[in-house]
């Protein structure tokens, strides 16, 4: 590795920015990275191979995606012609993570490598005509691990752009060419259509529910498995055969109280390691990649009007947030307590890995190595010399699909499906569906800004996409109202059916999607249990008489609450002692629930005949 300084980096690509325009005597560094306090050179322009930096990947990313390899591009003057590209886009995005780098990489090869198989040696000869028949070329392609399937919109787009990339850092160059489509663009050909609607699928409540309990399960097991894990580290076996010492350590594990040998103790440290992994991502909504990021003892706690409040830290890479912390229940900080000690093994590993790259000044395993030491996500990798890495994107995707099949789960689970899953859940909460994880989620039924108030390095982005998903459900709600069969009560229902016959009568919105999305931004939206709550003041509140409420909305999906409300009531009346006051509450209780009932369309009698029914048997 060669080290170097900031201001010789910044002298060649002043050089570099002067020369590439001409494409003569183009040579310097192109990328570099740090290590050890250390700047060291990653490729220089003239390399057939770029390195991008390892501080612009997640940590779990495997290198491979950091290799730009020019060699790729069959002809040497297209090459020289993505290197320009290249170059220039890194310049000008500085922010760019490498993983959107690699994405133009990818797309500048197939395009530059379809013009070689035209004949074409250079991008001077571009036309409109030579634009139109590649997409011609990407309409046909096919999904290489599914024969036959045509590309997706979003990938043909990031195939096009490559044209519209070398248009716009071409233009002062010799290769330069006019812009390939005047009248349209790459998003536009391709057919993509960008769109609000959530693509990531939510983790129905009963896989959920399943995954979860199992990982508490594990959780509750943590301290006797790592003591037995511990107790067969320190054992040392008597004998020098290796099939013997396997016996002395199984006789061992049974004296212990564990009679299933080492193995299967490994297996079910691996399943307690991808448990907590599924405990802090349905508890925090935090990435596959924030989650391999979290290092030991990186949390802490608060303690506000009597109640303590837990946060998760860690290093947000995919926007360039940086360092970042989660608002998490306690049973995720538990579940990174447990990862710590199931790491520290590999973390001491480690220690000695990074002690020898010092040591021979190995800058790039260095920065590898510091990188991801002391984070509680480590693991040993077989095929590359049994050194310590993080665990990737694809192997924790790996490892919860693995620990949801070993449960039966019928469910293709994925990492980023937790994010959602849990807007999801903070939403319904908010809105009073209090579903199974209601004690872990109970903080966030306070208000979003209050909450983000509390630590101004929480993630926002989660926040937006809670506030996304709130959105979602309350133009639903709204939208149900707004439906000319939906039955209602309460004291907002009458200008609700107003609404509904004005929206007849007035066409001020472009379609009714869009009249529901203005209408619902205007309504502040909470669930009382009993009623939806318009009230965004919190005063003048009617205390629980929903129904007679201004603010108060109540639609079918109530109308089960309000059915066994107005059974119970009719239990209560064939109470012998029932004092006269309690007679009373009971007899407008039922008024209340009959006029709600009747508003919904419910047959009072039929449902009077249904009780009666079930005494009966």
């Amino acid at each position: 590795m060669i080290e170097t300084t900031g201001a010789e980096v910044l002298a060649d690509r002043e050089r570099l920015l002067r020369t590439l325009p001409h494409g003569e005597g183009i040579n310097g560094i192109i990328t570099t990275d740090r290590a050890d306090k250390v700047l060291y050179v990653l490729s220089r322009y003239d390399d057939s191979v770029w390195w991008l930096p390892k501080s612009k990947s997640p940590d779990h990313a495997p290198d491979t995606l950091r290799k730009l390899d020019f060699t790729r591009i069959a002809c040497e003057q297209l090459r020289s012609e993505a290197k320009i590209v290249l170059a220039r886009k890194m310049w000008v995005e500085d922010s760019l993570g490498n993983a959107s780098t690699r994405q133009t990489f990818d797309g500048l090869v197939c395009w530059l490598n379809w013009l070689h198989d035209q004949g074409i040696s250079s991008q001077a000869r571009v036309t409109p005509l030579v634009a139109a028949r590649y997409v011609q070329y990407v309409h046909l392609l096919t999904t290489p691990n599914k024969p036959g399937k045509l590309l997706a919109s979003q990938t043909k787009w990031n195939k096009l752009s490559a044209i519209e990339r070398c248009w716009q850092f071409l233009r002062d160059t010799p290769c330069g060419f006019d812009h390939p489509w005047p009248e349209s663009s790459a998003i536009a050909l391709s057919g993509h259509k960008r769109s609000n609607k959530a693509k990531t699928d939510i983790i129905p409540d009963d896989i959920l529910r399943q995954l979860f309990q199992h990982a508490e399960f594990l959780l509750n097991r943590a301290d006797d498995l790592l003591k037995h894990r511990d107790a067969l580290a320190d054992f040392q076996p008597c004998s020098k055969n290796h099939n013997d010492q396997w016996e002395e350590r199984v006789e061992f594990l049974k004296t212990r109280g564990w009679d299933q040998g080492p193995h299967a103790l490994n297996t079910k440290l691996r399943d307690l390691r991808d448990g907590c992994f599924v405990i802090i991502l349905a508890t925090t909504g935090i990435r596959a990649h924030e989650l391999g990021n979290i290092r030991r003892g990186e949390w802490y706690s608060e303690v506000r009007d009597g109640e303590r409040f837990y946060f998760l830290g860690s290093r947000s890479d995919k926007t360039h947030e940086g360092t970042a912390s989660w608002l998490c229940p306690e049973i995720a900080i538990q579940a990174v307590k447990i990862l710590e000690q199931l790491s520290a093994p590999l973390q001491i590993a480690l220690e000695r890995e990074l002690k020898k790259a010092k040591a021979v000044r190995d800058f790039k395993n260095v920065t590898r190595l510091e990188q991801c030491s002391n984070c509680i996500g480590l693991t040993k990798q077989k095929n590359k010399g049994n050194g310590v890495f993080l665990l990737s994107g694809n192997a924790l995707y790996k490892r919860i699909r693995k620990f949801a099949k070993n449960l039966g789960v019928d469910w293709m689970l994925a990492s980023h499906q937790f994010r959602r899953t849990f807007a999801n859940y903070v939403v319904h909460h908010k809105l009073g569906d209090l579903r199974y994880l209601r004690d872990h989620f109970k903080h966030w039924s306070l208000d979003m800004t209050i909450l983000y108030a509390m630590n101004e390095t929480q993630d926002q982005e989660l926040y937006d996409e809670i506030y996304a998903a709130f959105d979602g459900k309350r133009q639903a709600i709204v939208g149900h109202w707004l439906e000319p069969d939906t039955p209602l009560s309460g004291g907002m229902a009458g200008h609700i059916r107003q609404m509904r016959n004005r929206s007849e009568e007035v066409r001020t919105y472009k379609d009714r999607k869009e009249m529901i999305e203005a209408i619902s931004e205007l309504v502040y939206l909470r669930s009382t249990g009993i009623a939806w709550c318009t009230n965004d003041t919190g005063v003048d509140c009617a205390g629980g008489q929903c129904e007679d409420c201004e603010h108060g909305c109540i639609d079918d999906s109530q109308k089960p609450f309000w059915e066994g409300l107005y059974m119970q009531q009719i239990e209560l009346c064939q109470i012998d002692d029932l004092d006269d006051s309690g007679s009373k509450t009971v007899e407008r209780t039922m008024a209340r629930c009959e006029k709600v009932l009747a508003d919904l369309g419910v047959d009072i009698n039929r449902l009077k005949e249904q009780m009666a029914d079930v005494e009966a048997i």
